[in-house]
Formats: structure tokens, C-alpha cells, sequence
């Protein structure tokens, strides 16, 4: 069974995510799928948090998100801060949005990470977990 980062490797590889988001407009050399830049204020600290995530387009034209922190046992610390506080800002490309964060639920929860994956992924084997799936309000459907 695959491992997951410890927060600390979480930290340092989204970092360099981010550093590289930025100086190349919005343009990454891995992960090898679209990302866009999260950032949300902690429920605890009011701090800004930033986190690169890799997105879907729904057949709605909506962006959204999912909460699998490689597989984690816990739900990601920026899906705990948009629970909190669901005003986000969202960097796609060299553009920025302020968005509501909305947890889906139920069918619509299920039919969206059904877009994302069959259910046999190694990050769904690391734990018994359901992985939040989080529409963006407000994200235009990139170009």
C-alpha cells in the first residue's frame, strides 16, 4: 500500500507547486494535469492558506475540487478552513477569483467524483475515507 506524505513533504511539494504556478502563469511541469491555486482562511489561526489542486470542469461548465490529501486518514486542513470560512480565492491561469466553496453531497457528491475516478485509485486504497468533492462558485470554466 502507497504511503502518504508526511505534512511536512506535503508542505515543501506544494511550495514548489505554488513558486512555479506563479512565475509561469498558471502553467506547471507536474503533477501532469490541470491545477489551479486554493486559498483559503484558517478556522483557527485567521491566516491566508494557499494549496495547489489539481480541478475538473463538470457538465455544467462548474470547477471543482476534491479533498483526498494523497489518501490521508484525515481531511485536508484546507477543506476544514473552507467548511469554516467558505470565501475562497481561486488562481487559474494569471487570473484570480473570490468564490464560495460548496461541499456537495449525496448524489451530486458522488456523480462529481465519479468524474474523477473509477474507485480503485491508490490514494482511495490508502484509507476508508470519503473524499470531500467542493464545487467553486463564481471560477469561470477555463478556456
Amino acid at each position: 500500500m502507497p504511503t502518504v506524505p508526511s505534512d511536512e513533504e506535503f508542505r515543501t511539494y506544494n511550495q514548489s507547486i505554488i513558486s512555479e504556478f506563479r512565475a509561469n502563469h498558471g502553467t506547471v511541469s507536474h503533477p501532469p494535469f490541470p491545477i489551479l491555486l486554493l486559498t483559503t482562511t484558517g478556522a483557527r489561526t485567521g491566516r491566508q492558506m494557499t494549496v495547489p489542486l489539481g480541478f475538473r470542469v463538470d457538465d455544467k461548465g462548474r470547477v471543482f475540487v476534491v479533498g483526498s490529501k494523497a489518501g490521508a486518514p484525515k481531511h485536508p486542513a484546507w477543506f476544514h478552513n473552507l467548511r469554516a470560512n467558505p470565501t475562497v480565492t481561486v488562481e487559474l491561469g494569471d487570473s484570480s477569483y473570490r468564490s464560495r466553496a460548496v461541499v456537495t453531497a449525496g448524489e451530486e457528491r458522488d456523480r462529481l467524483y465519479r468524474m474523477v475516478s473509477d474507485g480503485t485509485s491508490a490514494y482511495e486504497q490508502n484509507t476508508d475515507r470519503v473524499f470531500p468533492v467542493i464545487v467553486l462558485e463564481g471560477v469561470p470554466t477555463p478556456a
